[in-house]
């Protein structure tokens, strides 16, 4: 039994999994005993399968799967259910890790035994821009509160389950969803509020690629549609406490994809967008001032 699980989701990834794989190894570095890879290859019509074959053995604890799902959620959860470790993190099949990094996470999860080990994400473009310096983890301590308000802030970390390290219990509790896109988004504020002994490491050990064709350059009105689900989700999952906040995630639904919007959505997200223009909100601490300044232009508009 391992005491990590790395999760793969692959889909017609033969120009990038290679190095992918390869930082993979570069950064469990002695750790192999502790970990476990599990790699799925959804619908690939391309040399994916070949090229995790071909990594397969050089990894002590390997094991993948050819599915035909064609969705990632159902891909992430059926992967969930062949891991064994303790804690599980995942990557993506064209993003690359920090030399060294998967080892001292291990090293760190045994001592510490956190609920949630989050870290920031290194978002890149420019693949010439990776570098291998890494100085072990030190992550900080958060308490809950703070952890959901600097998640709902976008500051630091996101709704992302690439490059965090969650207890196998936060996975159990909130099993993802078969969605196409967001099921990140779905399960992480579920996993906030059952975490209690949450850390986060400001030192990126991931690089995450943006690429031109990525969800947010490629949105319909099907995807903002599980946008706005997911919201409506979070807005039930969080206490009341948090609403300013979780209410700046509604203005920026109706801000950038309003167009995507049946006249039902469109509703419910004016709803939670006319509760911004009140004397709470833009007393309120947490919120942003960028936040309270394009609430003000966008009420002068009207």
């Amino acid at each position: 039994m391992a005491f990590l699980s790395i999760i793969i989701a692959a889909h017609n990834a033969k120009d990038t999994l290679h190095a992918t794989l390869e930082s993979l190894q570069n950064a469990i570095d002695g750790a192999g005993n502790d970990v476990e890879i599990i790699i799925f290859n959804d619908s690939s019509n391309d040399s994916t399968q070949d090229i995790i074959e071909a990594w397969l053995p050089a990894f002590p604890n390997a094991q993948s799967r050819y599915v035909e799902y064609r969705n990632v959620g159902h891909v992430r959860n059926s992967a969930l259910s062949l891991a064994s470790g303790e804690y599980i993190t995942m990557l993506d099949s064209d993003d690359r890790l920090k030399p060294g990094s998967i080892r001292d996470a291990v090293a760190f999860l045994k001592k510490e035994h956190p609920d949630m080990l989050l870290t920031r994400l290194l978002e890149i473009r420019d693949t010439k821009k990776i570098t291998a310096d890494w100085q072990d983890f030190s992550p900080v301590a958060l308490s809950q509160h703070e952890a959901i308000k600097r998640f709902l802030q976008h500051k630091d970390f996101q709704a992302h389950l690439i490059g965090q390290f969650m207890h196998r219990k936060l996975y159990a509790n909130n099993p993802i969803p078969s969605i196409i896109c967001y099921e990140d988004f779905a399960v992480f504020p579920g996993m906030l509020m059952q975490s209690s002994k949450i850390v986060y490491q400001r030192q990126g050990h991931y690089y995450y690629i943006k690429r031109s064709d990525s969800l947010s350059s490629r949105l319909d009105a099907s995807k903002i549609a599980m946008l706005v689900e997911c919201t409506l989700q979070m807005e039930k999952t969080f206490p009341p406490s948090f609403r300013h906040l979780v209410n700046c995630h509604w203005f920026d639904i109706y801000s950038n994809h309003r167009k995507h919007l049946t006249d039902q959505q469109l509703k419910l997200v004016k709803q939670r967008v006319n509760a911004l223009y009140s004397f709470s909100f833009f007393f309120s601490r947490d919120v942003r001032f960028s936040y309270k300044k394009r609430v003000i232009e966008a009420l002068w508009k009207k």
